[in-house]
């Protein structure tokens, strides 16, 4: 101890109090935080020397008690939320006129000594004085999860302390909040730890327009303090510097009784069945036990705590709290001596006379024994009656704390003799050891007599070990951690904000993640968040968080959030420049837990916290290398983190990863890609190529009119003759894909004439493939052989693989439009193997499933059933979800015909799930079709109609031309009221006659012939398999014919009235079934009438 505070204590008189000061390790650093407790418990028992040291404590000069914060090495720039205090000396122009400039240096320095011993006391920290102004900040260097509550209290006590002074003085304070930058600035001659933002210029100005004696604060603030606040809204004012008004609130107290104030209390029956099951043991057998409630800041410990002590009320328990403070405890009421001021029937408000006689009440009584008398006084900061403060004088501290412990003993066995007891001790992490020993005495008096003890901790700094345990003498202890509420309750209990968008109050709800103090501060904040933003309420206690941790754990954690929630440790070790990273140090912050082999914050808003503390120059560097890793590992993550980064080759990256996957079929996954990029500056090239991709990326999945619109955009755009061909070639594939034929091929003579001019005769081979594709349905066939023969000679000229198996593709689509499927097969086999010579595996994959179906049709239905499968295994290998959906469905066309109606079910059902995931629209009405025929089949005829109808209004707004005649037959086919089917047969008829891909004829007229032969229309049934038979005259399908034989056969029998099996052609046609191996037909089922 210094010979500073020897000669200090000398010259008040205190000298024999130097050794237990120097015992205690107490220097003038401590003085301020000493207590009145604190001094009994290193000796100083008399009341008067107590009382002498705290006043002389607090007059110490402000030089002596606060030094301002001076980092032992300059601090880089942090951003911070903080809360901001500014207090104004009222008066000041006055009083410089009344007094001497000696006096009224001696004024000023009072003002500061007293405002800057409250600012310390309660956690904040004097950023500079200014003129007749103290400045002090709350949450830098160091945050506490209540900065904004500290800086409240500070507020309310200068103003009631200031009127105590010499000369009775007054001043009027401002608070505002938000984020600043927190650092050591200057130059060589000069520097200091200061802040600068908004927050600070805010408080000045909110200061101004505050009246003397008075606390204005800003909304923010008011927000924050929630149901701690009590003051009246001052409305809305205008700011000097700022664009809008902001609305101010005058602090007139703070809350002492938040209970009816909270939000109201949803969930937890687990937790409170727990408690009443505790209750219930109690009483019955007259033995208690300890329980200790775990969790997050604002998980809901406290509230839970307050219902637990509403049923033990109901339950006629006699409830008795102590909380453990990290700041602004009362002389006096510590927790424990909380409690046991509690079960003696005191108020806190009570003086020390009706203490003393409650005390006296106490040992005559019996409740306390005579000998512990001193003990007593002790703890409820008594002076000691004169024959007894020599005895206490001479104790040492052990017996001291051992007498004590003996009171609140004889207490709890005292009044639990009246009914049954739960003490509670919230936030026992703050807990300082005596605290913690106390607390284990108390819980060992639960073994042997009807009290239950609850504490409440958080996770982290949770103080409650092995060695505490033992300290129970065997109590019945058990811990409880607090879940996250699930959804269900989440939204109970934003039922009482009315008014707000429900889907801003789900995003609350998501990003909450089940906290209750941070949804809360989240719909008190949802008019002023932005997308991402976190409240400064919250930004706090994740700050607070951060700082408790040393340097390079919170290092790692402000990186690791520019990874996002989730992130590999090995990428957070690149971008630390680090060679192994030590996690087991951010796990035990309990900011970051193990997700596998991954790590991710606990919680999102933990996360975001996090890298709202990032300076920008910071987070920009940990984004550049975060950019680099991912460079030849995932595209994606190296654009986003290019974005974030602000590079100006950010764009470039998303065109990039977009276009890996749009390769991937991954079109869902590329949009939001390139919609960002386009949002980016980029060079008119990139921009170009951007537009080219969402118009292709809308064609593939069936958005025709965006991507015209969006190719039309890119044309514009062209300026080479390279970029002309590409914009128009994908306005003729959209064109095409909408039916616009003659539009379509307009667009590729503009195209074509581009091509030829820049000679890119890759450009014409494709032009040519898209161009034959658009001849057959109009029907110009010997225009489409030539187109595709062109495109097929120049792709092979080109030896390019892709436009090859492109160009016979294409041969094979046309033929498939016309349902000549044998010559389709030819084409697609040709194509499957030219693609597999080539290791092109997406494009192999694609041009399988229409191999398989064109075989299933032709007859070959086991070769089309390998064909799908092999088709959906490289396509879940490579994520391409589209060919994986129609892969899908013809396998269950396959499965239908083999009789597998389980698995064709299975098949369809999720084609229609991948359909309507990825958006394919005309996909998904196909899968449906195909699937209510199926139920159908297998007599599900209610959930049939349920398909068929949700098939046919897909169908008709998005592939009316391409499934919607069979997708009408399928719903006539499921329903039961005969003017219902002929209703949809009529339609599908008339979109027949339109002209509409061919398998819509292969499924259409057998499903209209099954319908009449239900009816027993015999003659209708054959006039459809008739007209079936016409348009397959030009290559006939043994699949169809047989469909065919199989309808007339079924009419003629029903006509005639005879058995199926008496019909002469009856052997014929079930030896047609067993040779391709089916027991189904386009019709049904062979035996079916």
């Amino acid at each position: 101890m210094s010979q500073d505070l020897r000669d200090w204590l000398s010259a008040l008189g205190l000298s024999d109090y130097a050794q237990a000061f120097l015992d205690n390790k107490i220097d003038f650093a401590i003085l301020p935080d000493l207590t009145g407790e604190d001094l009994i418990e290193i000796g100083v028992t008399a009341v008067g020397d107590r009382r002498r040291l705290l006043r002389a404590i607090s007059e110490l000069e402000p030089v002596d008690l606060v030094q301002p914060y001076e980092p032992q090495t300059s601090l880089e720039p942090a951003k911070r939320q903080v809360t901001v205090m500014f207090a104004d000396l009222t008066g000041f122009t006055r009083l410089s006129s009344e007094l001497d400039a000696e006096d009224m240096h001696a004024l000023l320095n009072e003002f500061f000594h007293k405002v800057d011993h409250v600012v310390e006391k309660f956690g904040g920290r004097i950023d500079k004085h200014i003129g007749d102004a103290v400045m002090a900040v709350f949450g830098a260097p160091i945050s506490h999860t209540n900065d904004t509550e500290r800086a409240a209290r500070a507020a309310l006590e200068i103003h009631a302390a200031l009127p105590t002074l010499t000369r009775p003085l007054s001043c009027h304070i401002g608070i505002a909040s938000g984020q600043v930058i927190a650092s050591t600035t200057g130059s060589e001659a000069h520097t200091e730890y200061t802040v600068t933002g908004d927050g600070v210029n805010l408080a000045s100005r909110v200061t101004d327009m505050a009246a003397p004696g008075e606390t204005l604060v800003s909304h923010d603030i008011q927000r924050a303090l929630g149901p701690l606040f009590v003051g009246e809204s001052m409305g809305a004012k205008a700011i000097k510097g700022l664009n809008e008004p902001i609305e101010l609130w005058r602090l007139d107290r703070m809350a002492r009784n938040i209970r009816s104030r909270r939000h109201r209390f949803v969930g937890r029956e687990r937790e409170m069945s727990l408690f009443s099951a505790t209750f219930d043991r109690c009483q019955r057998h007259g033995k208690g036990e300890v329980h200790i409630v775990l969790g997050e800041p604002g998980i809901g410990k406290t509230h839970l705590s307050e219902q637990v002590a509403e049923l033990a009320d109901s339950l006629s328990y006699a409830v008795h709290t102590g909380v453990v403070m990290d700041f602004g405890a009362r002389e006096g009421h510590s927790a424990i001596q909380s409690v046991a001021r509690s079960m003696l029937g005191l108020e806190a408000t009570d003086n020390a006379e009706t203490c003393a006689e409650v005390a006296k009440s106490a040992i005559g009584k019996g409740w306390v024994s005579p000998s512990n008398a001193t003990h007593l006084n002790a703890l409820l900061e008594l002076e000691q009656d004169p024959g007894l403060a020599e005895v206490y004088a001479v104790m040492d501290n052990a017996t001291r704390l051992r007498g004590r412990r003996q009171v609140i003993d004889e207490l709890i066995a005292a009044c639990s003799q009246d009914s049954p007891l739960l003490i509670q001790i919230e936030d026992i992490h703050w807990a300082t050891p005596d605290i913690l020993t106390a607390c284990a005495h108390i819980a060992a008096a639960t073994r042997d007599l009807p009290c239950v003890l609850l504490m409440t901790s958080r996770v982290e700094g949770d103080p409650i070990d092995r060695d505490w345990q033992l300290g129970t003498e065997g109590a019945l202890v058990s811990k409880l951690e607090l879940a996250p509420m699930g959804d269900d309750q989440a939204r109970q209990l934003v039922e009482e904000f009315t008014g707000i968008d429900p889907e801003l109050l789900d995003a609350c709800v998501r990003r909450a993640g089940g906290n209750p103090l941070f949804l809360e501060q989240l719909l008190r904040n949802i008019d002023v968040l932005k997308r991402d933003s976190v409240p400064g309420s919250i930004q706090g206690i994740v700050q607070s968080r951060l700082d408790a941790l040393d340097p390079s754990s919170r290092s790692a954690i402000q990186a690791a959030s520019v990874l996002g929630q989730r992130f590999w440790p090995e990428v957070l070790n690149f971008i630390l420049g680090k060679g192994h990273l030590d996690t087991s140090t951010l796990i035990r912050s309990a900011l970051i837990r193990e997700a596998g082999t991954d790590l991710m914050f606990a919680h999102a808003l933990i996360r975001d916290g996090s890298y709202a503390t990032l300076v920008k120059s910071e987070r920009t560097r940990l984004h550049r290398e975060a950019a680099k890793w991912f460079e030849e590992r995932d595209a994606t993550l190296r654009a986003q983190h290019l974005d974030r980064a602000g590079a100006n080759n950010a764009a470039q990256a998303y065109l990039e990863a977009a276009e890996n996957l749009i390769q991937g079929f991954q079109y869902d996954e590329a949009s939001p890609l390139i919609e960002r990029a386009l949002e980016l500056p980029a060079p008119d090239g990139v921009r170009f190529d951007l537009l080219c991709a969402r118009g292709e990326t809308h064609r593939l999945q069936g958005y025709s009119e965006d991507a015209l619109r969006e190719f039309k955009e890119a044309a514009s755009l062209a300026e080479t003759d390279e970029q002309t061909c590409r914009a128009y070639i994908g306005l003729a594939q959209t064109d095409r894909q909408a039916s616009l034929y003659q539009e379509a091929l307009d667009s590729l003579e503009i195209a074509e004439a581009a091509a030829e001019r820049c000679g890119s005769e890759r450009d014409i081979a494709q032009i040519n493939y898209v161009r034959g594709n658009i001849y057959f349905p109009l029907g110009q066939v010997e225009k489409a052989m030539a187109s595709n023969e062109k495109a097929l000679t120049l792709a092979r000229k080109l030896q390019s693989a892709r436009l090859e198996v492109g160009a016979l593709s294409g041969f094979g689509d046309a033929n498939f439009m016309n349902a000549t499927m044998r010559s389709a097969t030819g084409f697609y086999t040709q194509a499957v193997e030219r693609a597999r010579e080539e290791g092109l595996v997406r494009d192999m994959a694609a041009n399988l499933h229409n191999l398989s179906v064109a075989r299933s049709y032709s007859g070959d239905v086991a070769q089309g059933k390998a064909d799908a499968q092999e088709a959906i295994e490289i396509s879940q290998k490579y994520f391409a979800f589209v060919p994986e959906c129609v892969a899908q469905t013809c396998l269950g066309v396959a499965q239908t015909f083999l009789g597998d109606l389980d698995g064709a079910l299975e098949s369809f059902t999720l084609s229609a799930e991948i359909a309507a995931r990825v958006g394919a629209k005309r996909l998904e009405a196909q899968a449906l079709e195909h699937l209510a025929r199926t139920q159908v089949y297998v007599e599900q005829m209610g959930q049939a109609r349920e398909t068929g109808q949700r098939a046919v209004e897909i169908a008709l707004e998005h592939g009316r031309n391409f499934v919607g005649p069979k997708a009408l037959s399928a719903l006539a086919l499921a329903e039961t009221n005969p003017d219902k089917q002929d209703q949809h047969l009529k339609l599908g008829a008339q979109i027949i006659a339109e002209g509409c891909v061919g398998h819509s004829h292969l499924h259409f007229y057998p499903d209209a012939s099954a319908v009449m032969l239900a009816r027993q229309e015999w003659d209708k049934a054959t006039e459809y398999a008739d007209a079936l038979a016409r348009f397959t005259a030009d290559e006939p399908l043994p699949m169809v014919d047989l469909s065919i034989q199989h309808t007339k056969v079924l009419a003629a029998c029903g006509g005639w009235g005879i058995p199926l099996s008496a019909h002469e052609e009856f052997e014929a046609l079930g030896a047609g079934f067993s040779e391709m191996g089916i027991t189904q037909s386009l019709v049904g089922r062979l035996d079916q009438v």
